[in-house]
């Protein structure tokens, strides 16, 4: 498999600082709503407000156009994508690129196929306690947002840059 392109010049990486609250966003999109498992992720959401009110800020936001999407991630240190994925989504890998923390596949198998050992997201389970417990131990521990965020950047600098991607497709084409 060769991995997906992503422009690291149009999807810069920012240094996350967490002053105040932790940002969390959400995306959803109706006409795939249960079937990326956002039903989940919308409860998971209700106990993290209850719990954690004064400590979080949450942008949720419904089928809005892309150029909204990516003006508004520079605002949220942590995308909910996806809960039925072994891997990342096209947006999941450009939140990586720009170091947001992102719950979306991160299967135990996506981590052997390419010997990850850091972490560089959150598998996010169909499961709204296991998130619940996740989103917390994120909240509660803002370092790891920060660690997160250069893992995931970095993970995107080896394995999708759109120039050493093109090279792998060249060399795929021509072998």
């Amino acid at each position: 498999l060769i991995p997906f392109p992503v422009n690291l010049e149009k999807n810069k990486f920012k240094r996350l600082e967490i002053k105040g609250k932790v940002k969390i966003f959400h995306g959803i999109n109706r006409s795939n709503y249960y079937k990326k498992g956002n039903d989940i992720f919308v409860q998971a959401l209700e106990q993290i407000r209850e719990k954690y009110s004064s400590k979080i800020e949450i942008i949720q936001v419904e089928s809005i156009p892309y150029k909204k999407y990516i003006k508004l991630s520079d605002e949220f240190h942590i995308l909910l994508d996806q809960t039925y994925a072994y891997d990342q989504g096209y947006n999941a890998l450009e939140a990586m690129a720009q170091g947001k923390v992102v719950f979306s596949g991160f299967s135990d198998g996506f981590k052997s196929h390419y010997g990850i050992t850091k972490n560089i997201g959150i598998h996010a389970s169909p499961d709204v306690e296991e998130l619940v417990k996740n989103l917390s131990w994120l909240i509660e521990n803002p370092k790891e947002i920060i660690e997160i965020s250069k893992n995931a950047r970095a993970y995107i600098e080896t394995y999708h840059d759109y120039e050493k991607v093109t090279q792998t497709y060249l060399d795929t084409w021509n072998s």
